[in-house]
């Protein structure tokens, strides 16, 4: 019985050493408070816009900036699936970081929906949530996968933010976009699931192999739910057409 005690403490002191709780608890505190935010608080629709356009005009930005550095380190590093590779460069990690953290900074997305009267989908809430568990894991375990991962969505991100930014601005021409958005939300879920092949081990560790699993399962629930708001958005309304 004291040898079982003394083996639970050990345990449990070699978890806290190693930083194991302290490294997850970030994001179990923003997931929650992601969804413990008060839904029922409201603005003046006048300030609300202002954020709306400042909150979609630096995600413009930040997300061009983020896929242009991430081209510039894969031309000049080349294509390569190996374990740790990409994260041995410090500006790499550096950019993973920040692309990590502002994952945090996207629940702004529905913060607005809620201030502007609205309730998003649960497709938001799921995707927004997922993103946050899946580049914590990746950037603190150093899943050198996250390099296709971050360089398709920022680029993703880009057009996304853009159309929002043009519809807020009431730029018609923006809106022929919206239904390539999907396709392309689609479209770079279904290019990940090439690290299944490229980091299978002993390319890649067995734990990091783990992440990229967990984030292929999370990714057969964001292509299921982007498949059925295609359709439902899309398809039904050429049947009533």
């Amino acid at each position: 019985m004291i040898m079982y005690k003394n083996n639970i403490e050990i345990n449990i002191k070699t978890i806290i050493d190693n930083g194991i709780v302290m490294n997850h608890i970030i994001p179990l505190l923003g997931i929650t408070g992601y969804l413990l935010y008060p839904k029922d608080i409201r603005i003046d629709p006048a300030i609300l816009y202002s954020l709306s356009i400042l909150h979609n005009g630096f995600l413009v930005s930040f997300s061009a900036c983020i896929f242009l550095e991430l081209s510039k380190i894969i031309y000049n590093d080349g294509i390569v699936f190996q374990s740790n590779y990409y994260f041995q460069n410090p500006v790499f990690d550096r950019i993973i970081y920040l692309f990590y953290i502002s994952k945090y900074y996207e629940f702004f997305d529905t913060f607005l929906l809620y201030l502007n009267g609205k309730t998003p989908i649960f497709l938001q809430k799921y995707h927004h949530i997922g993103a946050v568990i899946s580049w914590h894991l990746m950037y603190t375990y150093k899943v050198d996968m996250v390099w296709m991962a971050s360089l398709l969505n920022s680029f993703v991100h880009t057009i996304m933010y853009s159309y929002y930014l043009g519809c807020l601005l009431k730029i018609d021409q923006v809106r022929v976009v919206k239904k390539y958005i999907t396709s392309l939300q689609l479209t770079q879920f279904l290019a990940l699931y090439s690290n299944f092949y490229f980091y299978r081990p002993p390319i890649e560790t067995w734990f990091n192999y783990y992440i990229i699993t967990f984030f292929a399962a999370y990714g057969v629930g964001v292509v299921g739910l982007f498949g059925k708001f295609y359709y439902d958005t899309y398809n039904i309304k050429i049947i009533h057409t």
